[in-house]
């Protein structure tokens, strides 16, 4: 399942992988049509398991959409209820703290949120309290990218260093459902 499946490439590519794909949109005009083993639904996240059946999903993943749902935690629970045991959950996210906004936020002060469409954003120790208090028991979470990654102007290394954890671009989280 790909939760804010309204890029088509990304979810074709994640599909050849994968005997069946359920694509899962919030905003009906974002939704493509259906294509060969995908099949996309209308739906938000808050509110998985209102139309997918519980303990169906193998794996689940998203990109840059958590950052918009206004009850996370919810939503990381409604995660769990659809996920089989065993089941892997991914999602990214932008580091409240990235190099830029750090740097930025020195002469500004700290963003205030709800920020252009984003609800929040979250710092790595924001994302650990937020899944302590989940359904979910074990997770990891992975910094992606250092460096510079506003665009126009990408100048970034892809793993971000040990040291510069807490600078890194993006937040990579994996949730594991027990068995």
């Amino acid at each position: 399942m790909e939760i804010g499946a309204s890029n088509s490439l990304r979810t074709r590519e994640l599909a050849k992988h994968c005997d069946k794909v359920i694509g899962v949109e919030f905003f009906q005009e974002r939704i493509p049509s259906d294509f060969k083993n995908i099949t996309y639904l209308k739906g938000d996240w808050q509110r998985l398991s209102e139309f997918i059946p519980a303990e169906s999903i193998d794996l689940a993943i998203s990109s840059h959409v958590i950052e918009h749902v206004p009850d996370d935690l919810k939503a990381l629970n409604e995660l769990y209820k659809v996920l089989k045991p065993g089941g892997v959950a991914i999602f990214d996210t932008p580091n409240r703290k990235r190099l830029i906004r750090a740097v930025i936020e020195l002469f500004t002060g700290d963003r205030k949120f709800p920020w252009w469409e984003h609800v929040r954003e979250y710092t790595e120790s924001d994302l650990e309290v937020l899944i302590k208090k989940s359904f979910f028991k074990k997770s990891d979470i992975i910094p992606v990218a250092f460096g510079i990654h506003a665009w126009p102007v990408l100048i970034y290394l892809k793993k971000c260093p040990r040291v510069f954890r807490k600078y890194a671009n993006f937040l990579e989280v994996h949730l594991f459902k027990n068995e």
